[in-house]
């Protein structure tokens, strides 16, 4: 009997161990997940809010008569404010997709933040910035052939936030197939009574079939009878020497 009961013991705890380690797993993967959506959204962020930003500012006019003229990063280039925005979007989407179409998400999100950075890249010179503060100047009635333009370094947080989103884009192309999506706690709360058949019948077969399955038969809340028969059934049987 002690050996059977080893037996026993050894075949409860292999599942427990494999159901531990099942839930360590999807822990991992849903922080890998969150993190990964939150560095979208953070990179998105910066790229559109620093687009807002005036990017060039100059001095046109002669003294007393001056006006004072600024160019943001979306007078510059539109491009950054629009990417910004496609990496927010694609960012939550991450939470709604699975497998192939989270990793086209990821490719998205490279792409978006690949833009970004190369349109801010590009437009941090004071030649374009010239161009279009004067066209600003000659809207105001300041006709001028040539404007000193000043630049800011607005232009690199927003590149920042474009290879923060690449950051994003790739981590969900290496790992987004193994996270978990929106539907994982419907699907295992579907499947949830079968892991606890499975603890039910005690049979190590099912328990294991329930791990690749990706159940956890350790599911049913502790210290409850009703989850383990051998525990209701002590808890129902009189103590002896009660009974008179």
């Amino acid at each position: 009997m002690s050996g059977a009961g080893a037996g026993g013991e050894a075949a409860a705890v292999e599942p427990a161990a494999g159901a531990a380690r099942t839930t360590t797993r999807r822990t991992t993967t849903r922080r890998e997940l969150t993190l990964t959506v939150l560095l979208a959204l953070l990179g998105g962020v910066l790229a559109w809010a620093a687009a807002g930003r005036p990017w060039a500012t100059a001095t046109v006019g002669q003294a007393p008569n001056t006006l004072k003229v600024a160019a943001s990063g979306n007078d510059l280039s539109a491009g950054v404010t629009a990417l910004g925005l496609t990496a927010l979007a694609g960012g939550l989407a991450l939470f709604a997709t699975q497998r192939l179409a989270r990793r086209l998400v990821g490719v998205l999100l490279i792409a978006a933040g690949v833009g970004a950075a190369v349109y801010a890249f590009g437009e941090r010179g004071a030649s374009h910035a010239s161009h279009v503060l004067a066209g600003k100047a000659a809207a105001k009635g300041y006709a001028v052939g040539h404007v000193a333009a000043h630049t800011a370094a607005w232009w690199l947080l927003a590149a920042v936030g474009g290879v923060l989103v690449v950051l994003a884009g790739v981590a969900t192309v290496i790992r987004g197939a193994a996270w978990p999506g929106m539907s994982s706690r419907y699907d295992n709360a579907a499947t949830g009574k079968a892991a606890a058949r499975a603890v039910g019948t005690g049979s190590s077969k099912d328990l294991w079939d329930a791990l690749d399955r990706g159940e956890d038969p350790t599911g049913e809340p502790a210290g409850d009878p009703a989850g383990d028969p051998a525990e209701a059934s002590a808890a129902l049987s009189p103590t002896p020497g009660t009974e008179h």
